[in-house]
């Protein structure tokens, strides 16, 4: 798969914005429950690094395997985090802004992606195109960014995808059994299509955060609809009882998903262009700290 190294260098550019910013810590104690000292909570093993202590080596173990192992437990591993990222024709669209949908959803992964990153943090991601789903390794690092960020632009080109949104959230919840980190990015559609059900399910291991790509509104001129493949009749945007009803139904459509899921502590920012990733990231998180 070829790699996607323009979009890797362009979340670099962005990425020094946020770090210049006073709350460029906001990542810091949200995600990661690294912590002195030792729990009794024994998690699993993995081969020593340089610096561990010597008394978390599993020498019974480590002669089995023929590799030294050293025990790792709750209080000392930081938090996975799982990107579900929507897909299918809707996502190739424009936002109010005039930018491409597509564009800012692999921008949203790959920035909020290569932060988690800088903190230690282990990701994946999981979305459906039309040769099938992908869920990756947790891992970390530049070319682990890069081959998920080719796959996920892959996967907005290829088509209608197998899976909706809510059958992949529904999938990746019960999936997994630790406590993650789950980032969803969809547009106005998919928000709307996740249930209080969903949310409830979404919640039970994990801390969750959406991104919302915006819709370009169907009351402005020169409108394409990509499900019918033509243009919208011009008198679309050239009423504007039409249109105002089209922003109180966004509107109200918007109240309705925040209503279903402010109560569990979950909570969705809105994005139509690129230079508002950084602002809706540091809000999305400070809205979490805050809760």
């Amino acid at each position: 798969m070829k790699m996607n190294l323009d979009y890797l260098d362009r979340v670099r550019r962005m990425a020094s914005l946020f770090t210049t910013r006073k709350t460029s810590d906001l990542l810091e104690g949200d995600f990661s429950s690294l912590q002195h000292g030792r729990s009794l909570d024994f998690d699993d093993l993995r081969e020593y690094r340089y610096g561990d202590e010597i008394s978390d080596i599993d020498w019974k173990s480590s002669s089995r395997t023929g590799k030294i192992l050293v025990r790792r437990y709750f209080a000392d591993k930081k938090h996975n985090a799982v990107f579900v990222c929507d897909t299918g024709t809707k996502m190739t669209g424009d936002t109010p802004a005039g930018e491409s949908k597509e564009h800012l959803a692999l921008m949203t992964f790959g920035m909020t992606a290569y932060l988690l990153d800088k903190q230690g943090i282990n990701y994946a991601i999981a979305h459906s195109g039309a040769n099938g789903d992908t869920v990756s390794n947790f891992l970390s690092g530049a070319a682990h960014l890069e081959r998920l960020l080719a796959g996920y632009e892959n996967a907005l080109e290829s088509g209608e995808p197998v899976h909706s949104l809510n059958e992949l959230l529904d999938n990746v919840s019960a999936a997994y059994s630790k406590h993650m980190v789950m980032i969803v990015i969809t547009d106005g559609e998919g928000l709307a299509s996740i249930d209080e059900r969903l949310v409830r399910r979404m919640i039970y291991h994990n801390d969750v955060y959406i991104f919302k790509i915006e819709d370009a509104f169907l009351t402005t001129a020169d409108v394409f609809d990509l499900e019918a493949n033509r243009f919208e009749d011009s008198y679309l945007s050239s009423d504007r009882i039409l249109r105002e009803e089209e922003r109180k139904l966004r509107q109200s459509m918007e109240n309705a998903a925040e209503k279903r899921m402010t109560p569990y502590r979950v909570f969705f920012k809105s994005i139509s262009k690129e230079e508002e990733i950084v602002d809706a990231l540091v809000e999305l998180f400070r809205k979490r700290k805050g809760a």
